[in-house]
């Protein structure tokens, strides 16, 4: 029987896993332990360590050298989606952008002295989500 020793220790499950693909892919057996009571229990994760991947002791320095290798980067062609009607930010440029129909304040204040929100100014304006610039249309 071959002893396993721990050659990484994880504090998320994902980047656990894609290394245990990695080495698993290039016929290195390995483990996850704790995996499970992790799952289930992640307050234990300081006590038990955290996620621990697990390789025979024979394997450990092959799969160091495969977790070390550096990934070659995959160019990956970024492009926003433009919709026709589209409101770009004046202030930052980003088209998360919405469109409010009525005054927020009015409707606040009449919220507040009336108990009920009545909203009767009707307004056109933009709002930006990522910077909170707001302008008129």
């Amino acid at each position: 029987m071959c002893d396993f020793v721990t050659i990484a220790t994880y504090h998320d499950f994902t980047t656990a896993s894609f290394d245990k693909q990695k080495l698993e892919e290039q016929g290195v057996d390995c483990y996850l332990a704790d995996e499970n009571t992790i799952a289930v229990q992640w307050t234990l994760m300081n006590a038990l360590g955290g996620i621990r991947l697990r390789v025979p002791a024979q394997a450990a320095g092959e799969a160091l050298r495969i977790l070390n290798e550096k990934q070659e980067e995959v160019p990956v062609d970024f492009k926003i989606e433009e919709k026709p009607n589209d409101q770009l930010c004046p202030n930052c440029g980003s088209n998360n952008t919405g469109t409010e129909k009525y005054s927020r304040s009015i409707a606040g204040w009449t919220w507040l002295l009336l108990g009920v929100p009545v909203n009767f100014t009707r307004i056109k304006s933009h709002r930006c989500f990522y910077c909170a610039h707001q302008w008129e249309a």
